[in-house]
């Protein structure tokens, strides 16, 4: 059995296959009673469901605690499937017949959720980005502002935003160091010159899978690895494209640093230049060599060493 589930804020639409037997239940403690009822007298059914913003967390973690098996895949891969089955169309009810056939097809990988400190230290640092963001953009407006009054009114916002900053990041301090495993990891990452603590928190909340999987797997999941671009006789232009973003926009800076104050990626990145590389292409490799480095650190439980990097 092959179950989709299209999430909403107060209603769940579900779509199993074969024989495309359609449900819509409540997105509350009694739907979601109902649907894992319903689910439990299936034989191993695989359940696929979107991320959407959270919605699907809840629903996720109560599925793979009654042994089902659930899985939360990328809305881009789930659109892109549906456009490849000629579905323009969009309705919950659609979108629910289409994840099912996605996990029917598909049969994508059951991986385990974030237990709830690393939800909570995700959702830390999550905040602390959204305040960050805020800060700079009262900043910018502290610049332009020609009255003294406003000035002192846009100062006041700056204020309570760094002392919120500050509280957050005390917050994630304690949390991490009362958590043994999480406390290695942010040594561990923290060795690599370049890396500093907020670099080092955010690897923590958004790339979990770090030192569970390959150089490649990472690279690719990160979004720094090339991709061919080849048909018949034409050998196209590498390109990387796709992964998370928020991280590979903060291992990009830290890369930035690292080629100036981290040796080993200092002499990687100068090699690439004179071999007559762009500046922007050679800071990506060097993103992708800092997540492999990264990646065989928490692998092996290993500070950083310039002599095995």
């Amino acid at each position: 059995m092959y179950v989709g589930i299209d999430i909403s804020k107060d209603r769940l639409d579900v779509c199993l296959l074969p024989g495309d037997h359609r449900l819509t239940l409540s997105n509350d403690s009694k739907g979601l009673d109902e649907l894992i009822e319903r689910l439990s007298a299936e034989v191993s059914p695989i359940i696929v469901m979107e991320a959407t913003g959270g919605y699907e967390v809840p629903i996720a973690g109560a599925l793979l605690a009654k042994g089902l098996r659930a899985a939360i895949v990328n809305p881009k891969r789930v659109r892109d499937f549906a456009r490849a089955m000629g579905r323009l169309a969009k309705t919950d009810s659609i979108d629910a017949h289409v994840l099912a056939r996605f996990a029917q097809e598909m049969k994508p990988e059951i991986r385990p959720l974030p237990n709830e400190t690393e939800l909570f230290i995700r959702e830390l640092v999550r905040r602390r980005q959204q305040l960050v963001d805020v800060r700079t953009a009262e900043k910018n407006r502290l610049h332009r502002a020609v009255s003294l009054q406003v000035k002192k009114s846009i100062q006041v916002l700056i204020d309570t935003v760094n002392q919120q900053i500050l509280e957050i990041e005390n917050q994630l301090n304690d949390e991490i160091k009362g958590n043994p495993v999480l406390k290695e990891k942010d040594q561990l990452i923290q060795s690599v010159p370049g890396v500093g603590p907020n670099t080092a928190r955010m690897l923590l909340a958004a790339l979990p899978e770090l030192g569970k999987l390959s150089g490649k797997q990472m690279a690719s999941l990160v979004g720094v690895a090339p991709f061919n671009r080849d048909s018949g006789k034409m050998r196209g232009r590498r390109m990387i494209f796709g992964g998370r973003t928020s991280v590979r926009n903060l291992l990009y800076m830290a890369a930035l640093v690292a080629s100036r104050h981290n040796k080993t990626i200092r002499e990687f990145y100068s090699r690439l230049r004179n071999s007559g590389k762009t500046g922007k292409v050679a800071l990506v490799a060097c993103v992708r060599k800092l997540i492999v480095i990264l990646n065989a650190m928490l692998k092996k439980k290993q500070p950083f060493c310039e002599l095995y990097a």
